[in-house]
């Protein structure tokens, strides 16, 4: 089941039974968890909502016996859950089934994040009740920045709003956050601009650094080493902050050279790389420009930093630098 369809069943009070909500996109996440418990009579909502955590089956079977009181609908909401210790318990009590039976009693499992497919997941599967909440697209992160300035009577043209998920990325939580700063600085009747966005805009890391790591990967040392150290002398960045985003492109490279080395199929191995798209496609290409060995030894080059900085073998700097080198030296030549 996708979002959209959540939302339609929400709008027209045509849920009930389990559903099991993941993704890496939090705030839609949220939002449809928040539309569905406003169904609920906020007279009475302490009788009819109730939120756990790692629940054990007996929680998950009397959420699925749940009966409202004084209202239409109960909603049960469940995190940090263990699939499969509830779906060997519920097989074993012959009670899958018991959990979309319900009319009136609504039960969420959601969970941080996709989780890999488990027998859990793919009962939710089977009954069309996964709904996945995937990264916002580029486009329509465009949309959601724009119709917030307008709610707020901000304008934002269409090359600011590309230029702001450029700045940030499309995490609608940040979005959210940078947005409400934007509108605030100028004020209603007010337009974002450039130099607004240069001004207000705390850039993600993905910005500031992608450049740099470009350099890395093409083989431009002095480039790379320039606009690490002015990145770093301006204090627009923080040594381990670039470093773990240095390690975590270098995992999903590894990952995606891994699986093009046992022969996997391309579409196969974007999923497999998961987060975005785009930058799976951009890790993959990358991926293939180094042996397996080396960039498995580069991932623990930087793996290795934090443990190098506990012995105090070492400051943060030179750490990332030093890591910097022994991962990308045979291309930076």
């Amino acid at each position: 089941m996708t979002e959209n369809e959540l939302f339609k069943r929400t709008n027209t009070r045509t849920l009930a039974g389990a559903y099991l909500l993941e993704g890496a996109e939090e705030l839609t996440k949220q939002q449809a968890i928040d539309r569905i418990t406003a169904l609920l009579d906020p007279g009475f909502l302490d009788l009819n909502l109730k939120r756990l955590k790692a629940p054990d089956v007996s929680a998950v079977l009397d959420a699925a016996h749940a009966v409202p009181v004084f209202d239409m609908l109960c909603v049960t909401v469940f995190t940090e859950f263990d699939d499969a210790a509830l779906f060997d318990a519920l097989e074993k009590r012959h009670a899958l089934d018991a959990l979309f039976a319900s009319a009136d009693a609504i039960i969420l499992f959601v969970r941080r994040g996709k989780g890999r497919e488990t027998h859990f997941s793919k009962l939710f599967t089977a009954k069309d009740r996964l709904v996945s909440f995937d990264p916002l697209s580029e486009d329509r992160a465009q949309n959601m920045v724009t119709m917030l300035c307008a709610k707020r009577g901000v304008r934002l043209d269409r090359p600011e709003a590309y230029k702001l998920i450029d700045m940030v990325g499309t995490d609608a939580y940040r979005l959210e956050n940078e947005v409400s700063k934007l509108c605030d600085y100028v004020g209603a009747g007010g337009r974002i601009t450039a130099d607004v966005l240069r001004f207000i805009v705390t850039p993600s890391v993905e910005y500031e650094i992608f450049p740099m790591l470009n350099a890395l990967l093409a083989g431009n040392k002095k480039t790379a080493l320039r606009m690490l150290t002015e990145a770093l002398n301006d204090g627009q960045e923080n040594p381990l902050k670039v470093a773990a985003f240095i390690e975590g492109r270098l995992k999903l490279m590894l990952i995606g050279k891994e699986l093009l080395e046992a022969k996997r199929p391309r579409p196969e191995i974007l999923r497999a790389m998961g987060g975005n798209p785009k930058a799976a496609e951009i890790a993959l290409k990358n991926a293939q420009k180094f042996p397996l060995p080396k960039l498995r030894a580069a991932v623990a080059s930087f793996a290795k930093i934090n443990a190098d900085l506990k012995q105090g073998l070492t400051n943060d700097t030179d750490a990332l630098i030093l890591a910097i080198f022994r991962s990308f030296s045979e291309r930076l030549a």
